[in-house]
């Protein structure tokens, strides 16, 4: 347990400048450079997201992007240390309409850049601002599929635009929209 409030207490210190980095520098709609196994990584889910009840907003969140051919989010049933999976975890903030956040982690295992190679994404979402704001399942779908986006290097747009990065409390698409699928044909083309 001690671990794991450390942890927390960790990725809190990074929500300021994930904030200000995440929210401002990017390529078109997506971040530059590449991930491990790029458009599709692993995700396993901590011990909090089924203690919370959380595991079927995640499952929405990866098959939102999954929808695409050249993304495959999978669930990884272990967290192997040696080739780490992102790592999709439940928590607490003390910051108000703050529903969650990413740490992307480079080779030499601190937080990347935006645009550098990460090597794996910890997702974190807050439980009580999510439940302070109403806690609509739609809604916490939404959110799980933009902080997964992220994960698969999405980056932030702004109102009006038709897309699951557009920061808010907003009930999930039932499909993936026409932008987010053409942000990944950009990010991730498929080579005949």
């Amino acid at each position: 347990m001690k671990r794991l409030k450390a942890k927390y207490f960790s990725m809190l210190a990074f929500s300021v400048l994930s904030l200000v980095l995440f929210g401002s520098v990017a390529s078109a709609d997506y971040f530059g450079g590449t991930r491990k196994d790029g458009s599709r990584p692993s995700a396993f889910y901590h011990s909090t997201v089924a203690q919370y009840g959380y595991t079927g907003a995640y499952d929405a969140g990866r098959a939102y992007w999954n929808a695409k051919s050249q993304v495959n989010i999978t669930r990884a049933v272990i967290s192997n240390p040696i080739d780490r999976p992102d790592t999709y975890y439940i928590g607490n903030t003390s910051v108000p309409d703050f529903w969650g956040q990413i740490a992307p982690i480079n080779s030499s295992g601190v937080i990347a850049q935006p645009n550098e190679h990460w090597v794996y994404v910890d997702v974190i979402m807050y439980d009580n601002t999510m439940r302070a704001s109403g806690h609509q399942q739609a809604n916490v779908r939404y959110n799980a599929a933009h902080e997964i986006g992220h994960t698969i290097k999405m980056a932030h747009v702004n109102i009006p635009t038709n897309s699951i990065m557009v920061q808010g409390w907003w009930p999930i698409p039932a499909s993936i929209t026409t932008y987010d699928s053409n942000q990944v044909d950009l990010k991730w083309p498929v080579f005949p």
